[in-house]
């Protein structure tokens, strides 16, 4: 009997924490590594499992968190990166942002194409027509019409 009455104060306890939270916002995905993203009034951000806000709903759109611990992020048309533990990997100043490529990814802003690595550091400046990353992480790139080899240390 008494294991009964502890499991049932244990549920309790756990449904009014449930509809604490979701009192909180208009919507909550499905829990994924630990987090999910919520909704308020239009924007998105990202609650822990235990309820913790690790994002305040700031931003327009918000992606699962990938192999790598990222997610990407959008506010006003502009792309950025999250980690896991809420830090701005890199702000919301990109058109595009794409998928990683080993630890590199090709950034474009202002029409042009740039590179940044996982940690968000700028490792070419966005002044190129075009980039793209070869064989070996061989970095190719068309600036003023000319296709040039670019030497990046991450």
């Amino acid at each position: 009997m008494k294991k009964i009455i502890i499991i049932f104060l244990t549920l309790f306890a756990f449904q009014g924490f449930a509809q604490e939270v979701s009192s909180q916002y208009d919507k909550i995905g499905k829990f994924n590594k630990g987090l999910a993203i919520v909704w308020k009034n239009g924007h998105c951000g990202i609650l822990s499992q235990d309820g913790r806000e690790i994002v305040k709903p700031t931003y327009d759109k918000i992606s699962s968190f990938g192999n790598d611990a990222l997610a990407y992020t959008t506010r006003d048309g502009k792309m950025g990166l999250l980690n896991m533990e809420g830090r701005i990997i890199a702000p919301n100043i990109y058109e595009s942002i794409s998928g990683f490529k080993g630890s590199f990814a090709i950034t474009r802003k202002n029409g042009l194409a740039g590179m940044i690595n996982k940690q968000g550091k700028v490792l070419i400046e966005n002044k190129y027509e075009k980039i793209t990353i070869g064989k070996n992480n061989a970095i190719r790139a068309v600036k003023d019409g000319q296709e040039m080899m670019l030497d990046v240390k991450n």
